[in-house]
């Protein structure tokens, strides 16, 4: 009896630790499932339908204009302002700009616009480059480049979204959320202890890698704005999701992007897993404020000085990660890993 009985227990230990694999390996799998579909969708990525507007005029500017700028006759631009002026007449060469004798339209925001033209004027003081765009066939009129740079967008939903993330208002919304988490963090610790990243850390290496995949994607993103502008004002008319198309730097932090992607997906599947509802929630606000706060850091301060901060904090995080986060034991049933001895979370068996 004993045999019989000895045997039933470890056939149910078997099928509850093979059953258990395998909603493991079902939730990875369903994991790389989506990532790996969500890059095959992006790589299918569809542009945005374009204005066409047959027009020959200004063929020979157009020809130079393209030489030193990433965009030129037949470019689809997306009015952001509230509204444009344009000028019904084309510039003559003159400096005096917009009189009262001018005839002049009006655009609106969120209104299409396609460049039919461009032109120079060198004796114009105030900007030598004049732009011609339409908004159909019978709206169209002439304007400043300056002026048309800073009231539209490509029509393009990444420039849309680097646009929208360059903004100052983003920059100061992200220094008040990180405030605001900091002081939310320091009133919850103080009434009680809950898990979080570098000090009470998960068992889970994703949360620290997705900390130090945002401290090296924002300083390489960083290094191209103040050392490549050129190369990134043709990423922002020009964008793909394919970073193997691009330049080495550009393609470098396009991969770290990927990469944030990915790896948030992962830290987001451990800490539901390992955590409770509400530890889980308190977990994943202090991720968010330490990535607020190394994308900040890295983002406002010197090239030298911010890649200075990134290896000091990398260095930090491993530190904190494999002395004190990494799982160290194995439980004796379900082989699961431990970070301490104990009653085993997984399966319930105590490890002494």
């Amino acid at each position: 009896m004993k045999n019989t009985s000895y045997y039933k227990e470890m056939k149910r230990s078997f099928i509850h630790t093979v059953r258990k694999q395998f909603v493991k390996s079902k939730s990875h799998f369903s994991l790389f499932t989506l990532s790996f579909f969500t890059l095959l969708l992006s790589s299918c990525y569809a542009p945005p339908q374009h204005i066409i507007l047959d027009t020959a005029e200004s063929a020979a500017d157009s020809t130079s204009q393209r030489l030193s700028r990433p965009y030129g006759i037949g470019y689809n631009l997306v009015v952001n302002a509230d509204s444009l002026l344009l000028l019904d007449e084309r510039p003559m060469h003159w400096s005096e700009g917009v009189t009262e004798h001018t005839d002049s339209l009006w655009l609106r925001k969120h209104n299409q616009l396609v460049i039919a033209a461009m032109t120079t004027i060198p004796e114009d003081s105030v900007d030598s480059v004049w732009v011609k765009v339409a908004r159909d066939q019978e709206t169209m009129g002439w304007l400043h480049e300056s002026d048309l740079l800073q009231a539209t967008t490509p029509e393009d939903p990444i420039s849309k979204f680097i646009h929208f993330f360059s903004s100052s208002h983003v920059l100061w919304f992200l220094i008040v959320m990180a405030v605001a988490a900091a002081i939310a963090l320091a009133h919850v610790l103080r009434r009680q202890r809950f898990r979080m990243i570098h000090l009470d850390d998960i068992p889970s290496i994703y949360p620290t890698l997705l900390t130090i995949t945002l401290t090296i994607g924002a300083w390489l993103y960083a290094l191209i704005q103040h050392s490549y502008p050129q190369m990134w004002v043709f990423f922002y008319f020009h964008p793909t999701l394919n970073p193997f198309s691009q330049p080495l730097l550009l393609c470098a932090f396009l991969c770290s992007v990927w990469a944030l992607f990915l790896l948030s997906l992962a830290a987001i599947d451990d800490i539901m897993k390992m955590l409770s509802g509400a530890a889980s929630f308190l977990y994943l606000l202090s991720l968010l404020a330490v990535c607020m706060v190394l994308y900040l850091a890295i983002s406002l301060t010197p090239l030298t000085l911010s890649a200075l901060l990134g290896i000091a904090y990398i260095v930090f995080a491993l530190y904190r990660y494999i002395r004190f986060a990494r799982p160290r034991y194995l439980c004796g049933r379900c082989r699961q890993r431990l970070q301490q001895k104990g009653v085993c979370p997984y399966c319930g068996a105590i490890n002494d």
